[in-house]
């Protein structure tokens, strides 16, 4: 009976993504713009410099799979995002991500804002972004940012011990995710902006626990797709982690 509720329980999650993948590609529209694993947009595992454009919506699902133990099937994570700017310069979302094993750690949904800063001189390092992630789980860890060109430094803050957070190691030691870390991030090329045509983009980026490296194929009509690898994670005594990530997007 426990095998063939945990198959129902797969069937449902394959159906939900199946419907938020129709969903991403019918309501797609111009200006493509990519949302990183916890939602702000960026690269794969962090976030960047730069926001949505004014009154744009964007909407992504991420998906994973990690192992439950030896002797049982690997479970599924899906991270689904949607992250919206109500005018220039600024952009808020929602995230929440889905264990297809509903297991003691099941994520709580977490919001995310972002706000572009007045830029300094001219060129790529004159754009600077300040941020945040917040957890609505009380136990874990919030986390603020600031990233000038992809460059950026992040700050955890809030939870308790045994609490986990979006950015930086888990340290075994203390029981907690360290408090400061580096945010780094790169996309080869950079989308130029008014391009058309469908186009392929490479990402690396670190985000203080793993090192990720992406592929992004994206279109002008407002819709991507991707697939990254990744480090091993800090994090393995709460999800040991397989090392690929899938994702899809949309924008209107």
């Amino acid at each position: 009976m426990q095998k063939k509720n945990q198959h129902f329980r797969h069937l449902k999650h394959v159906k939900l993504l199946l419907a938020a993948f129709f969903i991403l590609f019918s309501t797609a529209a111009a200006q493509c713009a990519g949302l990183s694993y916890q939602g702000p947009t960026g690269f794969i595992m962090t976030p960047s410099h730069l926001t949505v454009p004014e009154k744009q919506v964007d909407m992504a699902i991420h998906t994973r799979m990690y192992n439950v133990s030896k002797d049982s099937k690997d479970g599924m994570l899906t991270s689904m995002a949607l992250t919206f700017s109500p005018f220039r310069n600024a952009e808020f979302g929602l995230q929440k991500t889905i264990d297809s094993e509903a297991n003691a750690h099941d994520p709580d949904p977490t919001v995310n804002f972002k706000i572009l800063l007045p830029p300094i001189g001219e060129g790529e390092f004159s754009q600077i972004a300040f941020g945040g992630v917040f957890d609505a789980n009380p136990n874990n860890y919030h986390t603020l940012y600031l990233s000038v060109g992809g460059l950026g430094v992040g700050w955890n803050f809030g939870g308790n011990p045994g609490g986990m957070a979006n950015y930086g190691k888990f340290k075994k030691s203390s029981d907690k995710p360290e408090s400061v870390m580096l945010l780094i991030g790169a996309e080869l090329p950079e989308r130029v902006a008014g391009e058309r045509g469908y186009k392929s983009r490479y990402y690396v980026d670190y985000n203080g626990d793993v090192f990720s490296l992406g592929w992004r194929y994206s279109s002008h009509r407002g819709f991507w797709a991707e697939a990254a690898v990744q480090s091993k994670t800090s994090y393995d005594d709460f999800y040991d982690y397989k090392p690929f990530i899938l994702g899809l997007g949309a924008n209107f």
